[in-house]
């Protein structure tokens, strides 16, 4: 890649990480875009990243001081704004553009009515505004959209990796994969996937929609050095299964199983995500193509998870019982589910990382900051269940008004200097 790569929500957990590996593999601009709302959004539950994060300006700082490079540029921009967008947009033209800005929690999502409001506006519209932009501004850029498997739910078939033929009265059509959102979070992506679809149709958009698995882990070859760490939440609110399950095993012994543990998943480490999505970006679709990718590694129930951590902790000395506690969540307890992922292996995608090295990695990082991690230590605890999720405002955890509201470039650059 030649051109400028920009990337919204670059400051996240995947987007930083993938910022680091893209400006040290390539000598051109990359473009970080943010408003820094994950920050605001964790500690609204009163969480924080259990590694503290830099700044931005601090991020970029040691990022020049360990690789001796300029290239990672940052644009505050909100992107619910489609003014905003569209100036970044056409000021740089980018070749490719990564869409990671987005509330990215489930268990957020279904806090209540609120909560949904939140993240069903911010989340379309700022898929409207980039996918517009794109084709206003900078035609034949390849969008790369981050979707989620969750998007397919659990339908007791084989999910395809694209479009599924049916046969209805000795009529066969070839149609989009069903999709089964169990989440109002996992519903605003199904929403970007279809109009992201149209524009593709409209307006050519040339696009990768990726559906990503459950992603686990601390580090990327790039994180040399906690100055450089990427974000890492554990708490039932913003953490995911396996990042959980460790913190659970330092601070209570014991791992917290969601109803009998056969919920299945694709899983895939943070090294291996960020290595997919740099071959996507390498290997884009031809112009004016949309193309679904899934993004995952292997395959387990949440069981099977628990067993893995649990065998790594004895390693650490660690003996973590499994304790069943009531799932929180409105799902399947057990079902069939196998993934069909043939293109990224057909890039030369190979598996980075075994699981159990990076578990390993996630249990150094968490004995070394486990007085951080106890400090929240009642947040690992599930707080938000599917079925309270019609309350108009929660007591638990009030959202203000100010989130919803734009951020000018302004505000936004005020939060730059600001760490966690």
């Amino acid at each position: 890649m030649k051109g400028p790569v920009m990337i919204f929500g670059a400051d996240g957990y995947i987007g930083w990480a993938l910022a680091l590996h893209l400006g040290v593999r390539y000598d051109g601009p990359i473009v970080l875009v943010d408003n820094f709302s994950t920050r605001s959004l964790v500690k609204s539950v009163k969480s924080d990243s259990l590694i503290p994060i830099k700044s931005m300006a601090e991020r970029l700082r040691y990022y020049k001081e360990f690789f001796n490079k300029e290239n990672l540029i940052f644009e505050p921009c909100d992107a619910r704004d489609p003014e905003q967008v569209d100036e970044i947009i056409s000021k740089y033209k980018p070749e490719a553009v990564v869409h990671l800005a987005q509330q990215r929690s489930a268990p957020f999502s279904m806090v209540d009515q609120e909560h949904v409001l939140y993240t069903e506006v911010n989340n379309v519209v700022a898929n409207i505004n980039i996918m517009f932009s794109i084709s206003r501004h900078s035609p034949g850029a390849h969008l790369l959209k981050m979707g989620t498997l969750g998007e397919y739910g659990t339908p007791g078939i084989d999910i395809t990796e694209g479009d599924i033929e049916i046969e209805l009265h000795g009529r066969k059509a070839k149609v989009m994969f069903p999709r089964f959102g169990q989440s109002y979070y996992h519903l605003t992506k199904i929403f970007d996937t279809y109009n992201l679809l149209l524009a593709n149709k409209l307006y050519n958009v040339r696009a990768t929609d990726v559906m990503q698995g459950v992603v686990y882990g601390v580090k990327v070859d790039e994180i040399v050095d906690d100055t450089l760490a990427t974000r890492f939440d554990f708490d039932s609110n913003w953490g995911t299964v396996i990042n959980k399950y460790v913190v659970q095993s330092v601070l209570l012994n014991e791992l917290l199983i969601y109803g009998i543990g056969k919920q299945t998943r694709g899983f895939l480490s943070l090294y291996d995500s960020i290595n997919a999505l740099t071959l996507l970006l390498e290997n884009p679709p031809r112009e004016g193509e949309y193309r679904i990718v899934n993004q995952l590694d292997e395959i387990y129930n949440t069981l099977q998870l628990a067993e893995i951590v649990a065998e790594i902790a004895n390693e650490y000395g660690i003996n973590p019982s499994f304790r069943r506690i009531e799932n929180p969540r409105v799902e399947a307890e057990e079902h069939y589910y196998n993934v069909e992922h043939k293109i990224l292996p057909s890039l030369g995608f190979y598996r980075k990382k075994d699981i159990r090295d990076t578990i390993r990695e996630i249990f150094d990082v968490v004995l070394k900051y486990k007085d951080r991690a106890a400090k929240m230590k009642e947040l690992i605890y599930p707080t938000v269940r599917w079925k309270s999720s019609n309350e108009f405002r929660s007591e638990l955890f009030p959202i203000s008004k100010e989130y919803m509201r734009v951020l000018s470039r302004e505000e936004i650059m005020k939060r730059y200097n600001v760490a966690d």
